[in-house]
């Protein structure tokens, strides 16, 4: 007789559970997007930013946005996949500039540290002419904090 069926003859037999990780949470990301820039060829300050695009690692559904009216931006809450690692967003700041157009450039985005839940962050938007040729818009974090 082997051990095996001793042990379920004798009901000694127990199944032991593996502990099981804990499940991953999500990550929320609260999110404000404001055009900041004036310089001696205008004043976007008084603009909501437009084409707003979220980036993230790994990638999500275009956010929500919701405007601001006190500031002129848009405001906006995403759910990230846990383990999401890093949020950047591009937007414009100017517009109507013929014949050579705007465009968003680059954004500063940041990494998102493991076990983070929560990302407060706000992005500033400057659109600046590229001389000759089109407007560009760079946005910048100008604060981030994570918990």
């Amino acid at each position: 007789m082997t051990l095996g069926s001793v042990l379920v003859t004798t009901g000694a037999l127990a199944l032991v559970g593996l502990a099981q990780p804990a499940a991953a949470s999500t990550v929320t990301l609260q999110g404000t997007v404001d055009c900041t820039s004036s310089n001696n060829y205008g004043d976007t300050r008084d603009w909501y930013p437009s084409a707003v695009n979220l980036y993230t690692s790994p990638a999500t559904p275009a956010p929500g946005l919701v405007a601001v009216p006190a500031t002129k931006a848009f405001s906006f809450t995403q759910t990230l996949p846990a383990g999401a690692t890093s949020a950047g967003v591009t937007a414009l700041c100017s517009s109507g500039h013929y014949p050579y157009g705007d465009f968003s450039g680059s954004s500063s985005g940041f990494t998102i540290p493991a076990g983070t839940t929560n990302v407060v962050a706000t992005w500033g938007c400057s659109a600046q002419p590229v001389n000759p040729g089109p407007w560009l818009t760079t946005c910048t974090v100008t604060s981030v904090s994570f918990s």
